[in-house]
């Protein structure tokens, strides 16, 4: 995987000392958002729309810098949900020729390991059956299909989906999806100790509309009775007056 240019990448210690001093917290029971994704590699942040500025200097729409995302930068949630899709890959159009070279590659880690320790009884097997394969391909490689995927390690790919007031009237709200960035590992070639690349997210909330639902129907009552000054409730009701200017 080639490697980001400087420039593509942020001091996240610095923005996170910024962060401190105006992230918030939020919660499924007082807020208007789903469960929170609760995964060490996957680092996020709620701001209040009123410190978006302070991040304007990283907004490069079409050239995302490479270790930040601002989710939702101009666009203030309203609510939101989190959930996750099962990315994989397929490719069906694989040669006997390198499946060969990853069977190969597969048996030589196994044989060194041999070497430096036990293997299990289930690395032996592995052995065995790599060892097996490898023979019966090469006497007929044309008996055998193959293809390479991912599908199985149940990769997940998180996503954010918000709501938001599309218009400065607030009257009119829209829905958008956006993938979250991840914290990633490599192994440098010096080095066989894993490598974590760290990446964070900021996602930009309207406090006052995330605390209570809007209406999908853009019934805009609630702001209405917003207009009247003064409320008196009476058995399931409330008598809502206001002074004429």
């Amino acid at each position: 995987m080639a490697k980001a240019k400087q420039s593509d990448l942020l001091p996240l210690s610095a923005i996170r000392l910024v962060l401190n001093t105006c992230k918030i917290d939020l919660r499924p029971i007082d807020h208007q958002v789903s469960a929170l994704p609760d995964l060490p590699d996957l680092e996020y942040y709620f701001v209040p729309a009123e410190h978006m500025a302070l991040f304007q200097a990283y907004h490069r729409p079409g050239k995302p810098y490479k270790n930040l995302k601002l989710v939702n930068f101009e666009r203030p949630a309203i609510s939101l949900t989190f959930f996750y899709k099962h990315k994989y890959q397929i490719d069906r159009g694989i040669k006997a020729e390198t499946a060969l070279v990853i069977l190969q590659e597969q048996r030589d880690n196994l044989y060194t390991r041999s070497f430096l320790d036990q293997l299990t009884a289930g690395q032996q097997r592995k052995l065995q059956e790599i060892d097996d394969l490898i023979r019966a391909i090469r006497q007929a490689p044309d008996q055998f299909q193959f293809c390479t995927s991912n599908y199985e390690h149940y990769y997940r790919y998180w996503y954010c989906s918000y709501r938001f007031f599309e218009d400065t009237d607030q009257l009119k709200t829209g829905t958008a999806n956006e993938h979250m960035l991840k914290h990633t590992q490599r192994t440098d070639d010096s080095n066989t100790a894993p490598i974590i690349n760290e990446r964070l997210n900021i996602i930009f909330i309207d406090t006052k509309y995330i605390t209570r639902p809007v209406s999908y129907d853009n019934k805009l009552i609630d702001r209405e009775l917003e207009t009247y000054s003064d409320k008196v409730s009476y058995g399931t009701s409330s008598l809502y007056i206001r002074s004429i200017d």
